[in-house]
């Protein structure tokens, strides 16, 4: 929680940090392993208190194991309690690329981002994406405090994979997330509750203000809208269509199925399903199927992963690691699928070597659709395992 002068918590891998006006000036360090980290927690918390000037403010700080980004996070806020002063940018150590639009995201993995513990090590897991979540799973009265996090871990972490934020709607605070994070230069920005084309050139107008702001490069963010509501499910191709930036349409069933009054279930999310999957084939873009709430139902998310392969759909938003693999396996190419598809475009190849506008294989004729099918499958396959190994 943050409030005032004060920011952060006593739980694990977080820091209490108090900026105040009363009592003696000075920076008082709190911690179990005093001699080990004391002096890296000043190497943190001193650069920040001269950048904004603060030599009448006592300043504590309590750690529990708080890495530097979060340290730095939480000062940040305590001070901007304390001052009532702007936001802090960031000079990043590493570049961050921008996205490839058709690079795999087979699956979306969501990470609180007012939880420190649950954010450590994040990247490591192996998702396609990392979306670190604004939104639903963090309580209103974190909001500022979640931004501020999520800002100094984008800038702190060098993602071997992509990096998304969720912001909150942009009449709630999403305005307010995006001019925070984007300090942070996030691969994209996923809008939850997209229901019309209007709320897509909306936010595409706010990340060309705040990226010219930051001097980056224009077009950088990427944005992937989220449909949940029947609005957004009728309203799917023209979100799908509405921007340059988007590269991914997801699924958020939970609320969907909350706004038309379903149970959930395959028959009930089967029309908003196929909708999506028409609506982003028709933009040319990927979608990503809706999360899988139950963790202890492996063979319930085997079941729902193959379902939307079978619909479609590109990828499978993940809460939990442990639903990565499963995810993977299901949007991956097999073996025999690459071999086949190799086989294909061979045939095309000596047919047109011949001269023969027909191309056959294994007796049946190979129209244009599949030869591209097939080329697009052996890319996806390059991408994900450049070495050449499909497993």
């Amino acid at each position: 929680m943050a409030s005032g002068g004060v920011a952060g918590s006593d739980a694990k891998g977080d820091c209490l940090v108090r900026a105040e006006s009363a009592g003696t000036p000075g920076l008082t360090i709190t911690t179990k392993a005093q001699e080990l980290v004391e002096d890296g927690i000043r190497a943190v918390v001193e650069p920040m208190l001269a950048h904004f000037g603060t030599p009448d403010l006592a300043v504590s700080v309590e750690d529990f194991g708080s890495l530097d980004y979060v340290l730095a996070a939480r000062t940040e806020m305590a001070l901007r309690g304390a001052l009532a002063i702007d936001a802090l940018s960031l000079a990043a150590s590493f570049t961050r690329k921008a996205s490839e639009f058709d690079r795999p995201r087979r699956s979306r993995l969501y990470a609180p981002g007012n939880n420190p513990h649950l954010l450590a090590g994040i990247e490591v897991h192996g998702s396609d994406c990392v979306l670190l979540d604004l939104e639903d799973s963090v309580p209103l009265s974190e909001k500022t405090s979640a931004r501020i996090l999520v800002k100094h871990l984008l800038g702190a972490v060098d993602f071997p994979q992509e990096v998304w934020v969720r912001i909150n709607g942009l009449d709630a605070c999403g305005e307010d997330d995006v001019r925070e994070v984007l300090y942070g230069r996030p691969n994209g920005v996923c809008l939850p509750k997209t229901e019309s084309a209007s709320d897509v050139t909306r936010l595409s107008a706010l990340l060309n203000d705040v990226e010219t702001a930051l001097g980056m490069e224009p077009g950088f963010t990427k944005i992937m809208p989220i449909i949940e509501t029947a609005k957004g499910v009728l309203h799917c191709e023209e979100i799908a269509l509405a921007d340059p930036r988007i590269v991914m349409i997801a699924f958020g069933a939970e609320d969907y199925t909350r706004d038309v009054g379903a149970i959930r279930s395959r028959p009930s999310l089967l029309f908003a399903r196929s909708m999506i999957v028409a609506a982003a084939a028709a933009a040319g873009i990927q979608a990503s199927d809706t999360v899988f709430a139950d963790l202890g139902d492996d063979e319930g998310l085997a079941k729902e992963t193959a379902l939307a392969r079978e619909l479609g759909f590109d990828g499978k938003g993940a809460i939990n690691p442990r639903q990565l693999a499963p995810i993977h396996r299901a949007f991956s190419p097999t073996e025999d699928e690459v071999a086949y598809a190799q086989r294909v475009v061979e045939a095309a190849q000596e047919a047109e070597r011949a001269g023969s506008g027909a191309v056959s294989l294994e007796g049946k004729m190979i129209d244009k659709p599949v030869l591209e099918r097939a080329k697009r499958l052996i890319k996806y396959a390059q991408q994900l395992n450049p070495r050449g190994n499909v497993a």
